[in-house]
């Protein structure tokens, strides 16, 4: 929000993509932490939702310039740190005073800003992998060939277009329970 008040909606991938980018590396540590058992969160679907978001911002995002300042990534970049910086608050202040002290408008907010950001955040990656689809389709980027296994020269080519193009046909369905 600053970024965007401050600089413009031109400047948003300059002056906070970097540090979703580094923040988005760091929170593979939520998979580490649920695997060792520091956490209380299930391995998979912490990892699920680390790999989701890793897909749009690291496949996409970082690659294709032409989506980096659109209006619908500002819209994921807010609906994403909104829902952090509440999660994380909350986290912090029940380990400083203790699980039971934590305001009750904190509580509250931890547990039902997510209703609206949810969705807000799930429509804003739909949107950022529609935008990017002409992009990755004319730059052929993250292309995949892989050797098929008991043949001699047949191979297998895939795109990460072709990829994001299904994918955003079930997206919504993917994150609906």
């Amino acid at each position: 929000l600053f970024t965007i008040l401050n600089r413009g909606l031109g400047k948003l991938w300059l002056g906070a993509g970097h540090i979703f980018c580094f923040a988005q590396a760091a929170a593979l540590l939520e998979t580490v932490h649920a695997l060792a058992g520091i956490s209380r969160s299930g391995p998979a679907a912490a990892f699920a939702q680390w790999f989701g978001k890793s897909n749009v911002l690291l496949g996409i995002l970082y690659f294709v310039p032409e989506v980096q300042n659109d209006l619908v990534t500002a819209v994921l970049f807010l609906a994403w740190s909104s829902g952090e910086v509440v999660r994380f608050y909350y986290y912090l202040l029940s380990i400083v005073l203790g699980p039971g002290n934590i305001p009750a408008k904190l509580t509250w907010l931890r547990y039902n800003l997510f209703i609206p950001l949810y969705p807000l955040g799930m429509l804003a990656e739909l949107g950022v992998m529609r935008k990017a689809l002409p992009y990755l389709e004319h730059s052929g980027l993250h292309a995949f060939t892989f050797a098929m296994p008991g043949t001699a020269d047949a191979t297998l080519t895939t795109n990460y277009h072709t990829f994001i193009k299904h994918l955003s046909m079930v997206y919504p369905l993917v994150w609906f329970p």
